[in-house]
């Protein structure tokens, strides 16, 4: 079976606490099977400290310091952020990385779902996050290549999370960052620094390179705070489900507590969350006349959402601390030729991290094998394998409503009850499936929850079927 990781791991190696993410494709990796630790005390730090420091290049105009200006005072970390430039689509031969797929391809269902959406046609896997601004403004769902202009209904809200520089701006001038038109003069020549320090460390590396120095820097990003590591509270800011809210075009996401970050939950605060507490519709569907909701990227509601998945209560052994995303993407601490200490800022898959398998999975107790032919290797395959089985054979049953109910809304053939009933079920068919199906691990951030939603999804599309006849 063919999967994203097959044909591209570029999608789930965007994770971590310095360039913010929290993806990708196995964090239950090192999933476990008690919540003890095997180990009584944190592993010896072997090298100094980062030291600190104060850039010498200035910063930009609008405050911040690019990844640039730090590689003089942390050139380890900046070495190996640079790393990530490999992520691209060039034919690179980075072992790490691989072209990155197309999703209408490898989800054929979604020509069908969301036809004649944007998404239905322009629907790619990111590059890394050097280029990030890059992938944004040249996205058919924002950019018409035929005119060469910006579409109109396209704002600044979508250079959320794209940016370092666009992060200063809100920060700075708070909602009416939201506001612009996507394509304004001004605030293009002002974005020019992608995905870098700024965003999960804001300017304050001249004083430490300590968790201190992280900072969620995403205004409307709250969930977590004091129950979730900063760290992982850094990656989660922008790798959630959010919607633009539609009095003002703000990032908001539709839960305010980890209790409440649920699908189910979320799906339920979508029905007031529109325009005068109607419903919030990412796209009406002309043929089947469905308010469709389009989810983002849940990687953090799925693992510490609902409970949170077991991953996220487990100690590593090298920190004495409950895992977080780093953990996971960034791999434990490194030392310098020099001896200076520090965390690598490649953000790659633990499965291709075989050090990380070594001295902490299963020091952890979490597996007994990283020679990749063994338990690790077989329980991630497993689980994804099962979620993506499951999310094409939904699909396709979803892609089958779709047309059927688009033939009966054009024939007229449904009472108008029957017709808003089986419209509601396809509305909660499609949301229970892009949750799980755009979340970046293919289920094993949590197969627990991946289940469950996708049973959701499959009870509402066979119900609907059922309904059509």
């Amino acid at each position: 079976m063919t999967t994203k990781s097959e044909l591209s791991k570029k999608f789930l190696v965007v994770a971590a606490v310095f360039v913010m993410v929290i993806a990708l494709v196995a964090m239950s990796a090192c999933q476990p099977t008690n919540t003890t630790s095997t180990t009584d005390k944190p592993a010896e730090v072997k090298g100094t400290p980062s030291p600190a420091g104060t850039p010498t290049m200035a910063k930009n105009d609008n405050g911040v310091w690019t990844a640039e200006a730090w590689k003089d005072i942390y050139p380890e970390q900046y070495r190996t952020f640079d790393q990530n430039k490999l992520n691209d689509t060039d034919g690179n031969t980075d072992p790490y990385f691989e072209a990155r797929g197309d999703m209408v391809a490898l989800y054929p269902m979604i020509k069908t779902i969301w036809n004649p959406s944007p998404f239905n046609t322009y629907y790619n896997e990111p590059n890394g996050h050097p280029y990030s601004l890059d992938d944004i403004r040249v996205t058919g769902r924002i950019f018409d290549a035929a005119t060469q202009t910006y579409k109109a209904t396209a704002f600044s809200n979508c250079y959320t999370c794209k940016s370092a520089d666009y992060t200063a701006i809100l920060n700075k001038d708070g909602v009416a960052a939201y506001q612009l038109p996507f394509g304004d003069a001004d605030l293009t020549k002002k974005i020019v620094e992608p995905i870098s320090c700024y965003n999960c460390h804001a300017n304050n590396l001249e004083k430490d390179y300590t968790e201190a120095s992280l900072k969620v820097t995403q205004p409307f990003f709250t969930t977590g705070e004091g129950k979730v590591d900063e760290g992982s509270r850094t990656c989660g800011q922008c790798h959630n489900e959010y919607y633009f809210k539609p009095a003002d075009r703000s990032v908001t996401n539709p839960y305010d507590s980890l209790e409440n970050m649920n699908a189910e939950a979320m799906y339920e605060f979508y029905k007031t969350a529109g325009k005068d507490g109607a419903a919030f519709v990412d796209y009406t569907n002309p043929l089947t006349k469905v308010g469709q909701l389009k989810t983002q990227h849940p990687e953090f509601e799925f693992i510490f959402g609902d409970g949170g998945s077991s991953m996220s209560k487990r100690i590593n052994p090298q920190t004495g601390e409950k895992f977080g995303c780093a953990d996971c993407h960034m791999g434990n601490k490194q030392v310098s030729a020099d001896g200076v200490e520090y965390t690598s800022h490649l953000l790659i898959s633990p499965l291709d991290n075989p050090e990380l398998l070594k001295t902490t999975c299963e020091v952890a107790g979490c597996h007994a094998d990283s020679s990749g032919k063994g338990t690790l290797k077989a329980q991630v395959e497993a689980w994804q394998e099962e979620s993506e089985g499951k999310v094409k054979s939904i699909g396709t049953k979803i892609e089958d409503l779709t047309k059927k109910l688009a033939d009966a809304v054009a024939a007229g053939s449904l009472d108008a009850a029957k017709l808003a009933e089986v419209q509601e079920l396809n509305r909660q068919a499609v949301w229970y499936w892009d949750f799980v199906m755009v979340e970046n691990s293919e289920g094993s951030h949590n197969p627990t929850m991946s289940n469950k939603v996708l049973g959701l999804s499959e009870t509402a599309v066979d119900k609907a079927l059922g309904l059509l006849g």
